[in-house]
């Protein structure tokens, strides 16, 4: 889980890619609620931006991608840190409190900028002090992005790692454990004949802080760890 931090010199290096790509920008309309598929650089940063809208915080599992946010625009930046790119899913909340659910396909090339269009939103005002569907406490704070990394950390090294994975139905329930505020799910997911892809959004619903997959992609037949913290 990557920590999203306040822009600094990163807003002239990104100011100099996007030159480089002209005008050209990946450009999405969505409804409230819906999600988007967009193309993602792993050799230079990305910018993701709401025309009608600002991101107020991102919501992911393991991620090989640093994300900092310009808190002046409400835009995020993405560089990749990892080593094997791979398709990556998760939310991003706007100051009005809507979710538009993400996949991201990383390219070894420069990428445009994203521009998403929130439909629907000509005749809304931005809420003030907007909690949004996940609570007021989660959005860009280092202390709290860093309090759930430590949570899920903590609960697989006690539940999950180096322990074989039982079986059962998908999204069983293994353990629990609760602390101050907080109560971590440690579930499976299960996959059929053909596979499949584990993402963050086939989880996701109000109260849930954070998400943490073992092993998002899974081959015929098999289970994998993963870990939900949702508020107490």
């Amino acid at each position: 889980m990557k920590i999203l931090k306040p822009v600094k010199a990163l807003i002239a290096i990104v100011a100099i890619l996007s030159a480089t790509l002209a005008n050209a920008a990946q450009t999405y309309a969505v409804m409230p609620d819906g999600e988007i598929t967009f193309d993602v650089s792993t050799t230079g940063i990305t910018r993701v931006s709401f025309t009608n809208d600002r991101i107020r915080r991102v919501v992911h599992g393991e991620t090989d991608f640093e994300m900092t946010n310009d808190e002046a625009t409400g835009d995020v930046f993405l560089r990749f840190v990892g080593i094997d790119p791979h398709n990556e899913t998760g939310y991003f909340v706007t100051e009005r409190g809507i979710t538009i659910g993400y996949t991201l396909l990383p390219k070894e090339e420069a990428v445009p900028p994203i521009l998403i269009t929130i439909n629907g939103l000509e005749d809304q005002t931005v809420p003030q002090n907007n909690g949004g569907d996940f609570g007021a406490s989660v959005g860009f704070s280092d202390s709290v992005a860093t309090a759930m990394a430590d949570i899920v950390r903590s609960v697989a090294a006690e539940y999950v790692l180096g322990r074989e994975v039982p079986s059962g139905r998908d999204g069983r329930r293994i353990k629990s454990k609760k602390g101050d505020g907080w109560i971590a799910d440690v579930r499976i997911a299960v996959a059929g004949e053909d596979g499949r892809l584990v993402r963050e959004q086939d989880y996701y619903k109000p109260g849930v802080l954070a998400i943490w997959i073992a092993q998002s992609q899974l081959g015929p037949n098999e289970r994998t760890w993963f870990i939900v913290v949702r508020g107490n």
